[in-house]
């Protein structure tokens, strides 16, 4: 009997587009009955990156893989595993081909362990990374534009108030920013103006 795994992953911003988990899993699924495997296990990322490994599920998938659990890797597409393109070769060229290991991506039918298979993972894994580079463009770019027509970019800041995506002095707080401006060119530390505004508090 061969085992192959399935790893699935969405980050958050594709769980607003409507990234389904459980239809990648019922198609790589499919997949691999096709192809005769036996299901070992079904690794989940939810919510994370595909940037890097520094996933809990994936690093789960790879402690179980050098203990020789399964045969193979089963994903959807290759930029759920990864999304950068030195990690992806990285894995099959040092660990998936020395132990007879294989990636296999169900959308294309390829596997890593062919010649072509190989070429078609490293071409998609090098689209998967430049277009994860056009996304941080992009977004940088529209939070630059955001900046210079006066709007706020985002998060919470002490002394004012977000109003229709702009900043607005919060009179109440703004009082305690100046304390703080004006221990800290008092010469205060950080742990004393931490300590003075805690005691300000009670």
């Amino acid at each position: 009997m061969r085992y192959a795994v399935i790893y699935v992953r969405v980050s958050t911003e594709e769980q607003t587009k409507g990234f389904s988990l459980d239809g990648q899993i019922n198609e790589v699924r499919r997949y691999l009955e096709r192809k005769g495997y036996t299901v070992y296990e079904i690794y989940i990322d939810d919510g994370y990156s595909g940037k890097d490994f520094e996933r809990p599920a994936v690093q789960k998938m790879f402690r179980d893989m050098q203990q020789g659990k399964f045969e193979a890797i089963a994903v959807w597409k290759v930029d759920r595993l990864s999304r950068s393109n030195n990690d992806v070769l990285t894995l099959i060229n040092h660990h998936l081909k020395p132990n007879d290991l294989k990636l296999l991506v169900s959308t294309c039918d390829i596997d890593s362990s062919t010649t072509n298979g190989y070429m078609f993972i490293s071409l998609l894994s090098t689209f998967a990374e430049y277009e994860r580079a056009q996304i941080i463009d992009r977004v940088n770019n529209g939070m630059q534009k955001r900046a210079e027509n006066g709007k706020w970019n985002g998060g919470i800041i002490l002394g004012y108030d977000i109003v229709e995506k702009q900043l607005v002095i919060n009179t109440a707080e703004s009082q305690i920013v100046q304390k703080i401006f004006d221990l800290r060119a008092e010469g205060k530390g950080y742990k004393f103006i931490a300590h003075s505004l805690a005691l300000h508090k009670k």
